[in-house]
């Protein structure tokens, strides 16, 4: 069987060589807590053997001898599938190694060399294809729902030179479709100069750094980006805090090899600057809150600090016991949110096309122990919210708040959880 395997840059081959298996990265890991050998270790792992193979002179010649081998059917591929969607892509591993090894880093690699054998979830790899050909943007009923967004926001569109460009796409108006109208509600309150775009920029850009696609990548940023420069906005503005933030913040300059004329923020860090700048008033709530750190937006884009300074403005608010770079990834980003019975549904029903029944009895069943390993590794985060005491769990990415949701109600966790602009849309004096 032959496999393409990625090439090594330098960081990948620090991952791939200077891991000493000591297994510090294990506790990090929300799937260790549904089985230990979804240790972060062990996943990046399958990789470094097929690595050793294809590459050391002594995978070469020892093979199995020294850690180096390669799988010889389609069905040890489907085992690797297993493995490699027991992780989030959280970078909470990455933290916890004294070397500095980010596995979550190899399991997208890993991810990578199954999609281009063909072994994939189909329901992302078609997400992926479907952003990347561009085919959502003349999908009819995306198209009608654009239009009725845009007729309803009662906002500039297209407006080139404005400060600052809200960066809306499919998944926003599906998912978080109150959160978008707050969001203009509030760049209307504070006076901004800003506009939407034409059209929807992306399904949830990338997907196909999910998945494993990276030419699906590349065009899907190539055509954002190049949007956004006949628009010349000074700041591309998303709320998004899942991993559409760190790839159009920093993976995006990479990906073209150029650098841009605007730059990146998350709406927290746009309200902290209007709170600083005394141009958001906010009458206090009397409402226990807490924030939990979305893992792109905070371990993996270095927000912290303007979510809870906002939060700290207007409401009673407290931390969870493990913040910041220590939280507790919710279990479900990195596609593990998608991989459920219900997801397939949904997206089913959005393209009108039946994918569920498209998929064969293997990814079925797949599927099902998917969603088992998910709402298995969101028990843990589930006690952190309820040490916090908070009434009220407010985030900023889709698939945290329905983690999260699904969570409370599973676990019998009494808290309500919002994307944190409906809450200031609520204190808006």
């Amino acid at each position: 069987m032959q496999l393409q395997l990625p090439k090594l840059n330098p960081v990948t081959l620090h991952y791939f060589e200077n891991c000493v298996g000591c297994g510090a990265c294990a506790l990090s890991c929300p799937y260790f807590y549904v089985d230990e050998k979804y240790a972060p270790v062990e996943k990046a792992e399958i990789l470094r053997q097929m690595l050793r193979k294809k590459y050391t002179l002594a995978g070469k010649l020892l093979g199995p001898l020294v850690g180096a081998k390669m799988p010889k059917s389609e069905d040890k591929l489907w085992e690797y599938l297993e493995y490699a969607y027991r992780c989030t892509n959280c970078g909470h591993c990455y933290v916890a190694c004294p070397h500095g090894i980010d596995s979550g880093a190899m399991v997208r690699l890993l991810r990578q060399t199954l999609y281009k054998a063909e072994v994939a979830p189909t329901l992302m790899r078609n997400f992926a294809q479907f952003e990347g050909e561009g085919l959502y943007l003349s999908h009819p009923a995306i198209k009608s729902m654009w239009e009725e967004f845009l007729k309803a926001a009662e906002a500039p569109v297209g407006k080139k030179g404005a400060r600052v460009l809200f960066l809306v796409t499919v998944m926003d108006l599906v998912l978080m479709r109150d959160a978008v109208f707050n969001t203009i509600k509030i760049l209307k309150k504070v006076g901004e100069d800003f506009t939407l775009p034409e059209r929807p920029l992306g399904v949830r850009p990338p997907i196909g750094t999910v998945v494993g696609d990276p030419h699906a990548v590349k065009k899907v940023i190539t055509d954002i980006v190049s949007y956004i420069e006949t628009l010349s906005p000074q700041i591309v503005m998303t709320i998004d805090g899942g991993f559409v933030y760190p790839n159009l913040r920093f993976e995006a300059t990479n990906v073209l090899k150029k650098k841009f004329s605007f730059k990146v923020l998350h709406i927290s860090e746009l309200l902290a600057e209007y709170l600083r700048e005394n141009k958001l008033k906010l009458k206090k709530l009397d409402i226990a809150t807490t924030w939990h750190d979305p893992c792109q937006l905070g371990r993996r884009g270095g927000v912290f600090e303007e979510p809870r300074i906002v939060l700290e403005n207007f409401t009673n608010f407290r931390d969870m016991p493990h913040n910041r770079q220590n939280s507790i990834c919710c279990g479900g980003g990195g596609g593990m949110g998608c991989l459920l019975e219900e997801e397939h549904m949904a997206m089913s029903k959005l393209l009108g096309v039946d994918i569920w029944s498209s998929l064969s009895e293997r990814e079925k069943n797949f599927i099902k122990r998917s969603e088992a390993a998910y709402y298995k590794a969101i028990e843990r985060k589930m006690e952190d919210v309820k040490k916090s005491g908070a009434k009220v769990v407010v985030t900023a990415c889709p698939v945290c708040i329905a983690t999260i949701a699904r969570g409370a109600k599973l676990y019998g966790v009494n808290v309500e959880v919002d994307h944190l602009v409906n809450l200031v849309a609520k204190a808006l004096e």
